[in-house]
């Protein structure tokens, strides 16, 4: 009865000391599968880089910590987790940039993230790029912070230059400039006729331009000869008489023509050599008074001349006049001519001088001298007897009335 009794006692020992370990054991998975059900399985894709860590936590900010990583305000943070509970937290997390682009003379700053591209930051920039526009870098390079997009416009344009039309593509820019990537070389001179040089090119325009060249031509000129009046007294007034013949010089005269594609459009003269002077023509202008046909006897007893001079004289004797001719010698030994008349010597002495014309100035015998007697002035019945070369003279003079008057 003791046996029994000690043996039952150690058989209740053992089987509590078994039940106790039991019980230790049940707390303890149970722990254990209580913390691995808490903890987090986190997968983390920053900007490409692939890490995983293991918390107990799920926020995404503890996991980023926990991953040594920290996003930006502006960065873009993707968050999927597994539809089994308790499944993997997966995040991505991608990194903001500031980018610039350039369009159209206009700098826009847009944000953009890792993995994006430059034709991304194109679109959101708001700018239409064409299929003929140039971008820098590739439209296709991935983003990085602080790059610098440059879209540079193309456009369609049409020339027409050399009597060709072509199109071509160029660059925003200039006019000129435009002209030069359509492979139209520009001179100094030439006119783009359609628009300013420094003009914006647009799509679509049509530019001319007109050549604007220029050749010089040489042509020998006459060079006319001036004509100089000299007054000459000794010469008949209203007669002239050429001293020295005129003769035209010469002269080489060089022009520049200015030629728009191959027509005139203007020149000027750039030099001028005279070859051979011009010779004045020199001409002299009569002044001598002409000789009238008449003498004029004015109310005042004064007489003048048919060559105008005023005659100074002693005195007039008025009377009639006959004439004569025949050669032979006159009275005072002198062969007779015309201007030597006969005369009374006692009321017209030898040697006088006289003028001799009809009371109305009308019939003028002139000047003559008393040189010569006769019958018809000795008995007073002319008081002059006028001498002309011959007869035919004397008969058309007649026998006038005549005044004689006798000079100082």
């Amino acid at each position: 009865m003791q046996f029994f009794e000690v043996k039952n006692i150690f058989t209740k020992s053992i089987l509590k000391r078994a039940s106790a370990l039991a019980v230790m054991i049940i707390v303890t998975v149970s722990s254990v599968y209580t913390v691995a059900a808490a903890t987090c399985n986190a997968n983390i894709n920053y900007n490409g880089v692939k890490k995983s860590v293991q918390l107990l936590s799920s926020s995404t900010d503890d996991i980023l910590n926990a991953a040594g990583l920290k996003a930006g305000t502006d960065d873009l943070i993707i968050r999927s987790q597994a539809q089994t509970t308790g499944g993997d937290v997966n995040i991505t997390v991608r990194s903001a940039y500031q980018v610039k682009v350039t369009a159209d003379d206009t700098v826009k700053t847009v944000i953009m993230h890792y993995g994006d591209t430059v034709a991304d930051a194109i679109r959101v920039a708001g700018i239409a790029a064409s299929s003929n526009d140039s971008v820098v870098p590739a439209s296709d390079t991935p983003v990085v912070g602080g790059m610098n997009i440059a879209v540079g416009r193309k456009f369609n344009i049409t020339v027409t230059v050399d009597g060709k039309t072509k199109t071509a593509v160029v660059s925003q820019g200039s006019v000129e400039k435009a002209l030069g990537q359509a492979g139209v070389t520009l001179d100094g001179d030439d006119i783009i006729v359609s628009a300013q040089k420094t003009a914006p090119v647009s799509e679509g325009m049509k530019l001319t331009v007109a050549r604007v060249t220029y050749q010089e031509i040489t042509t020998t000129q006459s060079i006319a000869y001036t004509n100089t009046d000299v007054s000459d007294k000794t010469i008949r007034k209203g007669t002239k008489k050429i001293q020295t013949v005129g003769k035209n010089g010469s002269k080489e005269i060089v022009v520049r023509q200015k030629l728009i594609d191959g027509k005139s459009a203007g020149s000027e003269i750039i030099k001028t050599t005279v070859l051979q002077q011009p010779v004045t023509q020199v001409t002299r202008i009569g002044s001598k008074k002409i000789a009238s046909a008449y003498a004029s006897i004015s109310s005042d007893g004064t007489v003048t001349d048919q060559s105008g001079n005023t005659l100074s004289y002693k005195k007039c004797i008025t009377g009639r006049c006959s004439a004569y001719s025949g050669g032979g010698r006159t009275s005072t030994g002198r062969a007779a001519a015309f201007g030597l008349v006969a005369v009374n010597p006692s009321i017209i002495p030898y040697g006088s001088r006289l003028y001799i014309c009809s009371t109305d100035g009308k019939t003028v015998y002139g000047y003559a001298i008393a040189a010569d007697t006769g019958g018809g002035v000795m008995t007073g019945r002319i008081v002059a007897d006028l001498y002309y070369s011959n007869s035919s003279q004397c008969r058309n003079f007649g026998v006038k009335n005549m005044r004689i008057y006798v000079l100082s």
